[in-house]
């Protein structure tokens, strides 16, 4: 009898961890996480690891949380596309996307990544009423150094916490069908035991 237990839970853990282990996990993504983009970037593509249903869509946030507008969103088999209407400014993104994959189960996760186009490459920003770029003193160079290096070090700290996410679910989930599905059998043996006694 203990055999059988031992197998029939074995089979139900493969079969459950199968199911865990198809959801469409990204693959790949333009930007990549934590990618510093030096580059105009005029489209973003994400690649996941099977076909996505036509429901699933993501969103383009600066580091102040304001949403960048995007057009025409499609679905490509196992492909999300969109085009950035505006230029990007140099500074830190988040791409915070959510699928739905062909087994049914919705996905989301999010793509930190960072513009640093070089000077002569980024948008204009200046105004009419701002001083030329040659009255900038020499302070201001130097804050404008150290602001970027912060803006790495946080995207730095974003990329870490995000690749970490997905790792722990991967192990979290099948650990937890395993421990359910031991213990029921271990419940449904020791009342059978009973029963024989």
């Amino acid at each position: 009898m203990l055999n059988k237990i031992a197998l029939l839970s074995t089979l139900l853990f493969f079969i459950f961890g199968a199911n865990v282990f198809a959801h469409s996990h990204l693959e790949d993504s333009t930007p990549k996480n934590g990618e510093i983009v030096t580059e105009s970037l005029t489209a973003i593509t994400l690649t996941f690891e099977t076909a996505i249903e036509p429901t699933s869509s993501f969103t383009l946030m600066d580091e102040k949380n304001a949403f960048i507008p995007l057009s025409e969103v499609s679905i490509n088999g196992d492909q999300l596309i969109a085009n950035v209407e505006d230029n990007l400014t140099n500074g830190a993104y988040t791409i915070n996307w959510k699928i739905i994959g062909e087994d049914g189960h919705p996905l989301e996760g999010d793509i930190p990544f960072t513009v640093q186009l070089p000077d002569n490459a980024a948008p204009p920003e200046q105004s009419e009423t701002e001083p030329p770029a040659s009255d900038v003193t020499t302070a201001e160079t130097i804050s404008a150094g150290d602001t970027e290096t912060v803006m790495k070090d946080q995207a730095a700290e974003v990329t870490e916490a995000a690749s970490e996410e997905p790792k722990m679910m991967n192990y979290v989930l099948p650990a937890i069908i395993g421990l359910i599905i031991v213990l029921g059998f271990g419940c449904y043996w020791l009342i059978f035991r009973r029963k024989q006694v």
